[in-house]
């Protein structure tokens, strides 16, 4: 077997680095995870974080650039490949219904706060935030075209709300799972672009 390249080894340790991260960001949160937890569960020094990454925020944040390209590129296929806007309505629903789709949102909530008491964190983590708000807006575009309406002044706006959504209904999940279901998200999409449906002509949904 070929010897790795310095290059390619940092860029494993990297990536196992960041793999275990997620995961134990998603079973302890971002307050109850520690660099060391971290590095121990990849099978690393402490000092392998502090080669790649300034801190657990910093780890934090490239994890939450990674979840929001992703996210992205599964919705720009997804709105691709569905030949009609109630197809994606469908889609949608089923992907937001899903609890394993409202982890990153409570993670993201949790780094909120944390960039609330310590602002140094504050600016990178709104600028991810913008950059997904503008690429969502041009998604909502997209699905108007599919719609074969008019293309909506406020994409901006819905693309706030659809964001503000998955959080919200992920905040009162987490407070009472019993009263709300993993399905209230994905509801909740549906009937937000429904809304934008009803100028629409009946042939095009």
């Amino acid at each position: 077997m070929a010897r790795l390249s310095r290059e390619q080894s940092q860029k494993r340790t990297r990536e196992s680095l960041l793999e275990s991260a997620r995961e134990i960001f998603i079973r302890d949160g971002f307050a109850g995870a520690s660099v060391d937890q971290i590095a121990e569960h990849a099978g690393y020094s402490k000092g392998a974080i502090y080669s790649n990454f300034r801190n657990k925020e910093a780890l934090f944040l490239e994890l939450l650039r990674e979840h929001m390209r992703q996210e992205l590129n599964g919705l720009q296929f997804l709105l691709e490949q569905s030949g009609s806007a109630r197809e994606i309505l469908i889609a949608l629903k089923s992907k937001y219904s899903s609890p394993d789709s409202q982890v990153p949102a409570m993670l993201s909530l949790e780094f909120q706060l944390h960039a609330v008491r310590h602002p140094e964190f504050a600016e990178p983590f709104a600028a991810l935030y913008r950059n997904q708000r503008k690429a969502i807006a041009g998604l909502v575009r997209l699905f108007a075209k599919k719609a074969g309406i008019a293309e909506p002044a406020n994409a901006g706006e819905i693309a706030t709300a659809l964001m503000g959504l998955t959080h919200g209904v992920a905040l009162q999940r987490a407070a009472d799972p019993g009263s709300v279901p993993a399905a209230a998200a994905g509801r909740a999409i549906e009937m937000l672009l429904s809304a934008i449906l009803i100028q629409s002509p009946a042939d095009a949904w």
